[in-house]
C-alpha cells in the first residue's frame, strides 16, 4: 500500500497515534487527580488561566505573532496558538525545542504553533518562551 498525501487522510488519523493506547497517560492520572485536588481545584485553575494569560498577553503584543487563542480566560484555558510571521510551525517548534523550549505544533490540515502553559511551570519560563519567540522577529 502507498503512502497517502496529507489531504488524503482521513481526519480520524489526524487524531490518533497509530491506534496505541496512551498508557503512560493512563497510568498518571490517578496521581495528576491527587495532586489536582491537593491543591485545590480552583488553585489549579487559577493558576493555569495566570500563566496562559500571560503567555496570551505576550504573544499579542508582538508585531510579527498572530494569536488565535482568545484573550479572555472564560475562552480558553490550556493552549495557546499562534503564528509567527514568514515561518512554519514546525519550524518554530524546531527553534525553540533547541533552546530547551517545549512546545508543538497543532495536528491539524492547518496548523500552527502552540504553548500548554501549566502547573510545572514558573512566569520565568514563560518569560524565556516569549523572549525566544521575540528573537523570530
Amino acid at each position: 500500500m502507498g503512502l497517502l498525501s496529507q489531504d488524503k487522510v482521513p481526519v480520524g488519523e489526524h487524531m490518533s497515534p497509530g491506534g496505541f493506547h496512551s498508557f503512560e497517560h493512563r497510568w498518571a492520572l490517578p496521581e495528576a487527580f491527587k495532586l489536582h485536588l491537593a491543591l485545590g481545584k480552583p488553585q489549579v485553575q487559577a493558576r493555569i488561566h495566570a500563566l496562559n494569560s500571560l503567555t496570551k498577553e505576550g504573544l499579542a503584543g508582538m508585531r510579527h505573532v498572530k494569536l488565535h487563542t482568545p484573550i479572555a480566560p472564560e475562552l480558553s484555558s490550556g493552549l495557546v496558538c499562534f503564528d509567527v510571521a514568514g515561518m512554519e510551525p514546525d519550524a518554530v517548534v524546531g527553534k525553540l525545542h533547541k533552546q530547551g523550549i517545549i512546545m508543538s505544533s497543532t495536528p491539524y490540515r492547518v496548523s500552527h504553533a502552540r504553548f500548554a502553559p501549566s502547573l510545572l511551570n514558573s512566569e520565568q519560563d514563560i518569560a524565556q518562551a516569549l523572549k525566544a519567540i521575540a528573537a523570530l522577529a
